[in-house]
Parts: C-alpha cells; structure tokens; sequence
C-alpha cells in the first residue's frame, strides 16, 4: 500500500542507519512512478513498453561534486505533481511533464538505462528522500533483498598519505559484528558528508595495526583536498579517484569521470575505464561496441582486445569474438590468457561445425 511505503521511506529519511528490509520488501511489491518530458499525450491512457536496458528521457539529478545522476523515484502519481511544484520546474516549449507509472520491481531494472547511473532517490517530500545507489538498486534488480548496511571496503589505493598538520576529526560508529567499538575519522576541510553516506565505509589503517573507518563519499572529497593543496601523491589523483570509485562500486561517478578525462584529450585512459564500468554494470552491448572502436584505434593497449572479447563472448556472438581473438594473438603472440581465449573459441566453433 501506498501509505506503507511512505511510512517506510519516512523512518529511513529519519533515520539512515536504521535496517531497510522491510522499506526493500514494500519497493519490490509496490508500483512506482518516475518523472519524464515529452510531447502533450492524447485523452486517455497510453502505455508503452520499455525494454530492460532502453534508454530514455527522465527527470534526473546530477550530482553537483561527482557528477553520478541520480533518479527519482516517487509512490504515488501525486507525489510527482508536488515535486514539479516544489521546485517550480519549467518545460521547454511544445513539451509538458508526465509521469510514468511501473509495475512492482520494474523500475530498478529500468533505470539502469540512464547514462552515468548512479542510484534511485526515492522522493516523498522535500524533507523525505532516500537514496538507493548503484549496488543496492541491481540486488532489487535482481529481485533480492541489499545487503543491510554499513557496506564495508578496504583501501582502494596503496597508501593515503595524510601530512603532520591536517586537522582531523573521530567519532564513535554504531558496533557491528567483528567491530566492537569502530570509530569515524573525518577531515572537516576536505567536505561535508550526510548521515546517509555512513551507510557505505572505507577502512583506513592509522598505524601500529589500527584503523578508522571514513565513509566512501568522503574519502573521495579527500583524495580532492590532497590534491588541490598538492601533496604527496596527489600527481596519481585520477588513478586514485578512478581505482576507488570502481572498487566502492560508484559506477555512475566513475562513467562520468571517464567522460570528463576523454574530453579532455585523455581517450585511451578514459576508455579503458568505461570498458571496466561498463563490464562490471552488465551494459555488454556498449562495452563491445566501445572495444571494437578501441582495437582500431589503440591496437596495443592489450585490455581492450580482452574487455572485448568477454563482452562478445557473454553476448554469445562467438563467431565475431573468434575474429577479433586470431587479430589480438597476432597482436600479442606471447600473450596465454588471449591465446588461450581464441583456442576455445576455435574448439567450440570446430564442435558445432
């Protein structure tokens, strides 16, 4: 029921820390509705279908500092005239709002078609919103249920070299099993952070075998702040900011990162990265058609004759992958993972032969 899910995204705005089984279970058995532009619909009802990865027009928001979108995601049609309202949106000329109602659990397979995805916002009021990122919207996906928070990681770079001098903050985090007393280290300088954002955390060693825990988002606007004083480390920012938004699965703040890094005349390296992003988000079709252009153009960046051909390969386009495996051996005679990929595919077309 409608009333059951607001009363649940009420609680989790509340409090962010709290288990959201129970608002997951409503979401998956509840019809949502999201926020589009298009042209005026004629009286009546139209309905169309979407394919599971299409990609189309909807209301989305752009995270000012890393660039992800995010979607909002509403319970009742209702909720999205109040949210047009709220912010006084305006429509460009020949166009009005609409909504797009969907079917219990529809929305999170949906969503996954909008480009630099980062997560769903459920949308009540201004004063009620809830996010859903990346991981937790690909287990709803799937039908499952996230894994309750805090999502936990380890450091996704060498060393965080922190110089003598930078004022630092801690706090005590809420215990979970295997942490009986986990404590928070925050730099006050590098950014703020939200009470949501302690749902996913990052270890980081402090010395003489123990660590803190920072939450992802802010060890990123950390990694900003070294570089922007210049530090130590701080020349390998790119590398970092890409290594860790791929390892804490922030995949929509890495593909726009990617983006920014090609149109600024880094190609090779910010395709590289949107091969991995689009590899590890299951957009197999992009990522083959991203590869196909790279082996062209950068021959002998070897990842991309891989990224490639498991692309191809998941897709069950054997024959094209068998193709572009013979070309990347010719490339790369040396190299056993490829020649190894392009004897099975030979085998397996000789057996269906």
């Amino acid at each position: 029921m409608v009333e059951t899910l607001e009363h649940l995204m009420k609680r989790a705005a509340r409090s962010p820390l709290t288990a959201r089984a129970a608002l997951f279970k409503e979401l998956l058995k509840s019809e949502t509705y999201l926020l589009t532009v298009d042209e005026p619909l004629p009286d009546g009802e139209v309905r169309r279908v979407a394919a599971k990865d299409a990609s189309f027009p909807v209301w989305a928001d752009k995270d000012p500092e890393l660039g992800g979108v995010w979607v909002p995601v509403f319970p009742a049609r209702d909720r999205v005239r109040e949210f047009v309202a709220a912010r006084r949106l305006k429509t460009p000329k020949g166009k009005e709002f609409l909504w797009m109602g969907h079917m219990p659990g529809q929305v999170f397979s949906l969503a996954k078609g909008v480009r630099r995805f980062a997560g769903l916002r459920l949308y009540l009021d201004p004063a009620t919103v809830v996010d859903i990122p990346w991981t937790e919207a690909r287990a709803l996906a799937d039908g499952s249920l996230p894994e309750e928070a805090p999502l936990r990681r380890e450091l996704p770079i060498e060393r965080l070299v922190i110089p003598a001098g930078m004022r630092l903050s801690f706090g005590r985090l809420r215990a979970w099993e295997g942490e009986p007393e986990p404590r928070l280290l925050v730099m006050p300088e590098a950014g703020r952070f939200r009470p949501e954002d302690l749902r996913r955390l990052v270890r980081l060693p402090i010395g003489e075998g123990r660590h803190a825990w920072t939450p992802c988002r802010h060890f990123l606007q950390i990694l900003r702040h070294l570089k922007a004083l210049g530090l130590e480390g701080s020349e390998r920012y790119v590398e970092s900011m890409l290594a860790s938004q791929l390892a804490f699965e922030m995949y929509g703040e890495a593909e726009a990162l990617c983006e920014w890094l090609a149109a600024r005349g880094h190609e090779a390296y910010a395709w590289l990265g949107l091969a991995a992003v689009y590899g590890r988000t299951g957009r197999l079709e992009d990522c083959a058609a991203l590869c196909r252009r790279a082996v062209v153009k950068y021959p002998r960046e070897r990842l991309f004759h891989v990224n490639g051909l498991r692309a191809l390969i998941a897709l069950g386009r054997r024959g094209e992958a068998a193709r572009l495996a013979e070309a990347a051996v010719r490339l790369f005679p040396q190299d056993e993972a490829l020649a190894g990929m392009s004897r099975d595919l030979a085998g397996a077309a000789s057996r269906a032969a």
